[in-house]
């Protein structure tokens, strides 16, 4: 196992403060905060039977699908659209609207004192818009691939604009476009830990100084084709075809795997005194953020000691003891064997108090989409931090909490009571982890 802290304080030790002051997002729950905070509050699911899954060939046959998504409408420059596959198109159109949130007026920052810090996929490119190529250049029935014929029939075919659409980093570039930005940046691909570890990168950034305002969040889309083709075999998926609203089962004992879906989620951050005197709206404040790594895949006890790694150090770093908080949004992927983990480490940081701390799990309702989940799920705690619903929501299908596992999960309808700090989860599907804390944003 291994951990990364560091040394610098937030607030409570007479530091730099980071406070989020624009959230924006596409999801299967809602292309606005208010909306997926609505959604969440009143227990509804955004997953659907996706008919077109079984047409393809594929058992798994439950989605998150973002609905309502105009990227004409929600990306300012539409002539970049042709640069840009629907991920990337999601991830786009998540972070002008945290921009446009935060009601920034850029004018008069200096660039290189804007950072941005994105998790991301990695590749992005259009297979399909490749296939013809290599169709060209394929001979015989063994799949043996002509590279002669490649060049002289197939690359021809290839859209011009292919590899530029594929850059791993392309949502990084165009959040520089966006916002100007020239200061630190990142782009981090680490899956389902990536959007988290891209809010704590620029949370650190800000507090150390090297910069005033960040841009920060995460993308993915686990529908597309070769996605699912990855995914299937590996035994984490969904894959059966009953009713796609109660698929996801986040430490339910009946759990059966992770629903695939797709979104982006992004906020902005800003340090704490420079956003109060422009009069910011502040949904939150991140106080901590730490990371952990297993010891090798596979092996649920390090994966267990990946979560524990990173939620003891970004407790640590905000400066608080693990019985100081109010509650948990846990990862909660939905497998048998990421479930036991998370669970497990929670314990392990609550201890006495492991019965007594309400734990939450929005995948339930979204389903997975990777990178994207991790920030989407922030903006949920933010929501329940500024009182937006009516408590910490309930995780959806965990009708049979698994006995194994001993937390105290909200159930049915929404726990009430006064949240103050959140701590929010995130893991790679290697084993690492990432976690945040976020407060309310009230003086010290």
């Amino acid at each position: 196992m291994s951990l990364e802290m560091e040394a610098g304080v937030n607030g409570r030790g007479g530091g730099r403060r980071v406070v989020i002051t624009g959230v924006g997002l596409v999801s299967p729950l809602g292309n606005d905060a208010e909306t997926l905070w609505r959604e969440l509050a009143a227990g509804r699911s955004g997953l659907e039977r996706a008919e077109e899954f079984a047409t393809g060939g594929f058992r798994t046959q439950a989605c998150g699908r973002v609905r309502e998504f105009n990227p004409r409408k929600l990306i300012a420059d539409a002539k970049t659209l042709k640069l840009m596959t629907r991920p990337v198109r999601l991830g786009v159109a998540a972070l002008e609207l945290a921009v446009a949130d935060a009601r920034l007026d850029l004018s008069h920052v200096d660039p290189f004192r804007v950072a941005s810090y994105v998790g991301s996929p990695g590749h992005a490119g259009d297979r399909d818009e490749l296939l013809p190529a290599l169709e060209r250049a394929s001979r015989g029935g063994d799949d043996t691939l002509d590279l002669q014929a490649f060049g002289a029939e197939g690359i021809a075919t290839i859209n011009p604009l292919w590899l530029l659409k594929s850059l791993a980093n392309i949502v990084l570039y165009f959040v520089s476009m966006k916002v100007g930005a020239q200061g630190p940046n990142g782009n981090i691909c680490m899956s389902g830990a990536g959007g988290v570890m891209a809010i704590g990168e620029a949370f650190r950034c800000l507090r150390r100084g090297a910069a005033d305002i960040a841009v920060a969040g995460g993308y993915e889309s686990l529908l597309e084709e070769e996605r699912l083709e990855s995914f299937e075999p590996s035994g984490l998926l969904y894959l059966g075809n009953g009713v796609a609203a109660q698929a996801s089962r986040p430490f339910d004992r009946d759990r059966a795997g992770f629903v695939p879906a797709e979104g982006a989620a992004f906020v902005v951050l800003e340090e704490r005194e420079a956003a109060l005197r422009r009069g910011a709206r502040i949904y939150g404040e991140v106080t901590g953020y730490g990371l952990g790594s297993p010891g090798c895949v596979g092996r649920p006890s390090e994966t267990a000691e990946a979560f524990l790694g990173a939620m003891q150090a970004a407790v640590a770093d905000a400066r608080r003891d693990p019985w100081e908080l109010d509650a948990i949004s846990a990862y909660g992927l939905g497998t048998v064997q990421s479930d036991r983990a998370e669970a497990e480490a929670l314990k392990a940081l609550l201890t006495a108090r492991a019965a007594y701390v309400p734990v939450t799990a929005v995948k339930s309702a979204t389903g997975n989409f990777s990178a994207g989940s991790g920030p989407l799920e922030v903006i949920a705690g933010c929501g329940v931090l500024q009182g937006a619903m009516p408590g910490l929501p309930a995780i959806l299908n965990c009708e049979h909490p698994d006995p194994d596992l001993g937390l105290d999960y909200v159930r049915g309808r929404p726990r009430a009571g006064s949240y103050r700090r959140l701590l929010v989860n995130s893991a790679s599907l290697s084993g690492a982890a990432a976690s945040v804390v976020l407060e309310s944003g009230d003086p010290a």
